[in-house]
């Protein structure tokens, strides 16, 4: 009996004990960022892309909520304007000890533990704040919002990235029911995403704008897709049988097709105060 998908792989993807357990170190996010950094068609890259599109003006005051492992900053940071001011953030004490270990040696650069929810810093403080693929994951969304509107100076900015409901959800969840014709697996659909994130952010500031970010994956080694998949589950939920069947199936389709190809939702809003 396949007995993976039977569990909820991120049915709580709001829920604050299972982003602690999730982000209490980076190797899930290290695993996840490799799939895409190792077998995206567009080769620009995600995080080029972005700094295309984010505007930094000298002496701005910027706030990353949700930083993660800082991995966008990387050779980016010296490139920040003159007297720019850059704050990393993340609700996970570990994630924040990363980035101090990597990022210290910069001047300009600050490390602290928030709570979207509840943003330690005093009104319009910030020029621009970034929140990439974390807004999913907040219970209260709305007072987040406020929260981001409420420490960004008159027409600020927030960057703010997130997925949509197609691309490699409903792939994977395709794939799974060869196995388990009943599962629901990646069929919830994330409370802040491309489709509804324009009237979400709209309720919140004065002019929002997205951008799709195009792109697809196109996997040459199986190992890896298994490895993102394994990342977002209960490690104790599945067994190394499991896990061999589902190589298998992914192996077959890599070989027929010369690599496994997924589409990707994947985009930015950009949110006026």
């Amino acid at each position: 009996m396949f007995i993976l998908w039977e569990v909820a792989e991120m049915s709580v993807m709001n829920k604050t004990e299972n982003v602690k357990q999730q982000y209490s170190d980076d190797k899930n996010l290290s695993i996840r960022t490799n799939l895409h950094l190792k077998h995206s068609t567009n080769k620009q890259g995600f995080v080029s892309w972005l700094f295309d599109k984010y505007e930094f003006s000298d002496n701005c005051r910027i706030l990353e909520l949700g930083c993660g492992n800082g991995g966008q900053w990387q050779h980016q940071i010296e490139n920040l304007p003159k007297g720019c001011s850059l704050t990393l953030s993340d609700f996970s004490n570990g994630m924040v000890d990363i980035v101090r270990k990597n990022y210290s040696k910069y001047d300009n650069t600050s490390f602290q533990q928030i709570d979207i929810q509840n943003i330690t810093f005093p009104n319009e403080t910030f020029d621009v704040v970034i929140a990439n693929h974390m807004l999913y994951h907040i219970p209260d969304l709305s007072k987040s919002l406020s929260e981001v509107n409420r420490v960004l100076k008159p027409g600020g900015k927030f960057y703010s990235t997130t997925n949509g409901n197609g691309g490699m959800r409903p792939f994977l969840h395709n794939a799974l029911k060869h196995f388990n014709p009943a599962s629901k697996s990646f069929t919830q659909e994330f409370s802040f995403n491309l489709q509804n994130g324009y009237e979400i952010l709209s309720d919140h500031f004065s002019d929002v704008k997205r951008i799709d970010f195009e792109d697809s994956l196109s996997i040459t080694e199986t190992q890896d897709l298994v490895d993102w998949i394994k990342s977002t589950i209960s490690i104790a939920s599945y067994s190394e049988n499991d896990l061999y069947k589902l190589f298998d199936y992914f192996e077959d389709i890599r070989k027929k097709h010369g690599a496994i190809n997924i589409q990707k939702e994947c985009g930015l809003f950009i949110s006026v105060k």
